[in-house]
């Protein structure tokens, strides 16, 4: 590496040049990349191409710069997975120069921005029918980045604020000291200060020094000598310097000769005997929450001892700590004021860090959880604890809503219904619940044991060795009356099913529903085995759900209109691979749209091979494996063309009739061996290649959503990931499923995106 690349949008030269001049007179290079309206591609193109990394300024300009975010979301992806990317929010610049602030740090700030984007794309849509023809070419491509954005825009502030990111203050404070860390250059912060050192201001009025890291620094080129980047990271910086989350900070600390804070003990806990690695593990972790508290940054320092508690939830000497730091740096209201029923303070009071940030998350959380989006529920009201642990009535929503709704988060409903217990002993609801799930703990243990029977019959009951929690009285599971079962439905089909991960098999999984499904499954911890033509794209897939999720993904790079290949590939699968659980029949394509007398014979045989013969392929491959084990799913991608003929859609109709009949044939002979067979017909969906394969790569052709909402693809993939986790018993056989705006093939309404 020689230089440091400085990404900003035209309006915010300023910024640039405020990093710039001073860190450029250690002969730092800096390569400045300016974004405005009329260079995206070019913008978006230098800094996937270089290898340096990227220092970017997010401002309110940058946010609402057509040329900046046209390409922004697929870019700050791409560098957050080459770990090449530090950004700065700053405050941007209003068009008369006054100040204009910028918040990303919730993901409430991102509405203003979807609102922006949705408000422009809606404006030029009512003006698209006066626009003269001539000009209709560059308007309607203008309207597709309008639209793109304006859909993306959320998607693109949650890839901000994965990224490593950093306010301009924290940036700059303490003379650019994160900076020089981020960017492996601790040696030349030193040089920086003396640099900059002011000429013997008079004693009253020196700034207090702030807290420095300890340990020696290695001796700093002279000033001008040009920026050698070394081979090999700082000794002092760790290995994954650069990650997400908050890795990133362990590289503040890092040094020979550690701090000495007040608040570490002198000698090692001994209430729980850890190894010598978790033992420095903790301690490290104790200091740099200590680091963050004490310079003013109570969340990320509480945040801090969160993520090590989870961690190492028994070490005593660590919960010390974190109890110490709440007890100084969060201030518990009277108890005298706190509700009679519950041990957690008001999210009322002005004392707690956070309150109305987390009071957005929990509002966020239950509209999501209204509209059934549990799992954005979840995500949000999981901010709200690590914004306020002792936020009244939290955890009872989680433990309640995970246990009913996402029920292969078992062990997390549990860790969620103990905590709610914890703020009110006396929740009946939650008790019952907590039982239940403890209670098909024990059938799972008993199920998974040699030569027993694992029949889904098995009638789950608390015995005398299951696990209870104090009171038992209260705790006994409830007598299932068909009222108890009304109110209390059985909170998870773990025990039937097992715990231990699916594995999935899914074709097609480059793109559309295929990719969308397999980052569905990874995200719940399952295993995938992708199969698809593009092995750029393939890979770039693997790449996506392995930093997202660590998942654990076999990718096979075949045809399968190739029986050959499907042969190959899925009849020579590694022994740990075998036994499929699910397998995904998403590979499908429809080419051209032409009447009967005028089709293209190539594109006929394309969707045969391709719909029919490639799904027939791979079934017959991983089916007798099924068969063998008498367990197994089989979920083909069919469509609505395969419920209605469309004018000019022969061919492609019926292909998706054939996958129809062939799912209702297989269901019929597989059956008998305890193997569900089901569907999924949708109508249109954006977010795939569909109409972009059909045209041949035609995109004008290919714009066919702009005027009504369609399903997207992530859609699909619910409705996908909900028929594989369903109990053992439940077939849900076939889902045909429109947008709203859309009543049949023919039928939609294209009055605008509602």
């Amino acid at each position: 590496m020689t230089k440091i690349i400085l990404a900003y949008c035209q309006e915010n030269a300023d910024l640039a040049a405020a990093f710039d001049q001073p860190l450029s007179r250690l002969g730092i290079p800096f390569e400045h990349v300016v974004c405005s309206d009329q260079n995206p591609e070019s913008f978006s193109t230098t800094l996937r191409s270089a290898q340096e990394p990227v220092l970017l300024f997010v401002t309110d300009n940058f946010l609402r710069c057509k040329g900046c975010m046209s390409t922004a979301l697929d870019l700050v992806q791409t560098l957050n997975r080459q770990h090449r990317l530090v950004c700065v929010v700053a405050d941007g610049k209003g068009p008369n120069g006054e100040r204009v602030e910028t918040h990303i740090d919730r993901m409430v700030n991102a509405i203003q921005y979807t609102n922006y984007w949705q408000s422009i794309y809606l404006d030029l849509s009512s003006r698209q029918s006066h626009i003269p023809q001539e000009e209709r070419g560059q308007f309607d491509a203008d309207l597709a980045i309008i639209r793109d954005i304006s859909n993306e825009v959320f998607d693109m502030i949650s890839a901000l604020r994965e990224s490593n990111r950093y306010t301009w203050d924290q940036m700059t404070v303490n003379d650019f000291q994160i900076f020089f860390i981020e960017f492996g250059l601790r040696e030349w912060h030193e040089q920086y200060r003396l640099l900059n050192k002011p000429i013997a201001p008079p004693a009253e009025e020196k700034p207090a020094a702030a807290p420095q890291v300890s340990g020696p620094l290695a001796p700093a080129p002279a000033i001008g000598e040009p920026l050698v980047w070394p081979d090999e990271p700082p000794a002092a910086a760790p290995e994954n310097a650069g990650s997400p989350a908050f890795e990133h900070i362990d590289a503040m600390l890092h040094e020979p000769e550690p701090p000495a804070l007040s608040h570490l003990p002198e000698e090692e806990p001994a209430a729980v005997p850890p190894s010598a690695h978790d033992d420095d593990d903790i301690r490290q972790m104790i200091r740099d929450a200590w680091f963050w508290l004490e310079n003013g940054h109570v969340e990320r320092g509480l945040q801090v001892f969160q993520l090590a508690i989870e961690e190492h939830p028994n070490n005593t000497e660590l919960r010390k700590h974190y109890e110490q730091a709440m007890g100084q740096f969060v201030q518990t209201p009277d108890p005298e004021q706190q509700d009679t029923h519950s041990t957690t303070p008001s999210p009322d009071s002005p004392n707690l860090p956070d309150v109305s940030e987390a009071r957005s998350f929990e509002q966020i959380g239950d509209e999501a959880f209204e509209k059934g989006d549990f799992l954005f529920a979840k995500f949000c009201w999981d901010r709200v604890t690590e914004l306020s642990p002792n936020y009244p009535g939290i955890y009872r929503k989680l433990g309640l809503m995970t246990s009913q709704h996402l029920r292969d988060y078992r062990e997390t409903s549990m860790h969620y219904l103990d905590k709610a217990l914890e703020q009110n002993t006396e929740d009946i609801e939650v008790r019952e619940r907590l039982a239940s799930l403890l209670n098909n703990a024990v059938v799972q243990e008993v199920t998974e044991l040699p030569g027993v029977d694992n029949s889904p019959e098995i009638e789950p009951t608390l015995t005398d060795s299951a696990p209870v929690v104090e009171e038992t009285p209260q705790a006994a599971a409830p007598t299932e009356t068909e009222e108890d079962v009304d109110i209390h439905p059985e909170p998870s089909p773990v025990a039937i099913q097992g715990s231990k991960p699916l594995t999935v098999l899914i074709t097609g999984a480059t793109s559309g529903i295929g990719k969308a499904t397999a980052f569905l499954f990874a995200q719940n911890g399952h295993r995938l085995i992708l199969t698809g033509r593009r092995q750029d794209q393939l890979q770039e897939v693997v790449a996506g759900l392995q930093q997202s999720f660590q998942a654990e993904v076999l990718p096979l790079c075949f045809d399968v209109r190739d029986r050959q290949a499907v042969n190959q590939y899925l009849g020579n699968l590694p022994g740990e691979w075998r036994e499929i659980d699910v397998l995904l029949n998403n590979a499908g394509l429809a080419k051209g749209l032409a009447p009967i007398q005028e089709g293209d014979i190539d594109h006929w045989e394309t969707m045969i091979d391709t719909n029919v013969k490639g799904m027939l392929y791979v079934t017959r491959c991983i089916a007798p494996g099924m068969v063998e084990r008498r367990k197994g799913h089989i979920i083909n991608i069919c469509s609505s063309a395969g419920k209605e003929v469309y004018p000019k859609g022969n061919v492609y109709c019926a292909t998706k009739f054939a996958v129809e009949a062939l799912t209702k044939g297989m269901r019929l002979d597989l059956h008998a061996y305890n193997i569900r067979v089901s569907q999924v017909s949708p109508g249109h969906v954006e977010e795939t290649e569909f109409a972009l394969t059909r045209f041949d790569g035609d995109r004008q052709k290919a714009k066919i959503y702009e005027d009504f909402q369609p399903l997207k693809a992530s859609d699909v993939a619910e409705v996908i990931y909900f028929m594989a986790t369903r109990p053992a018993h439940v077939n849900i056989q076939d889902v045909f499923m429109f947008g709203t705006q859309q009543a049949s093939s023919t039928v939609i309404d294209r009055s605008g995106r509602g």
